[in-house]
């Protein structure tokens, strides 16, 4: 099952977090605790984004996380950028991670008709094999780490 996180979700979501930190796709971050994340977090559920997870056997298995930023050329307009998505290691191969994709693209699209936001993105680490076109997206930069 897909649904928004609440409040309640914050612990587990912090969980996988840091399960999405230790697995090696976040390189040169030495972060000390969590309270940035749990910060971000917060204001996302309170609106400023969405957070979707996965659920089985009332167990969060996964997540989605988004913010919602202002248009650099326009700040009256909106974007909402995908910055955390994460399946747990014995969920994958099942479908909770197209899910998550499916429900957020959904969502987003929703908000595009009420003209909320005027696009939406999805990230994608190095290493990874994730073909997001069939969702309608394509790629548009490529961001360099140092």
């Amino acid at each position: 099952m897909i649904r928004q996180a609440t409040k309640y979700d914050a612990p587990k979501i912090i969980e996988m977090l840091w399960h999405y930190h230790d697995s090696g796709n976040i390189e040169g971050l030495d972060v000390p605790d969590e309270s940035t994340a749990v910060k971000i977090l917060t204001y996302i559920l309170a609106g400023a984004g969405i957070a979707f997870v996965s659920e089985k056997n009332n167990e969060l298995t996964g997540m989605l996380l988004a913010f919602k930023t202002p248009f650099m050329w326009d700040n009256s307009k909106f974007i909402m950028n995908e910055i955390a998505y994460w399946v747990e290691p014995e969920h994958r191969g099942s479908t909770a991670g197209y899910r998550l994709l499916s429900e957020y693209v959904k969502y987003c699209d929703e908000l595009k008709e009420q003209g909320s936001i005027t696009s939406y993105t999805m990230s994608q680490m190095n290493g990874q094999e994730l073909n997001y076109s069939r969702f309608g997206f394509k790629p548009i930069e490529t961001t360099w780490s140092n």
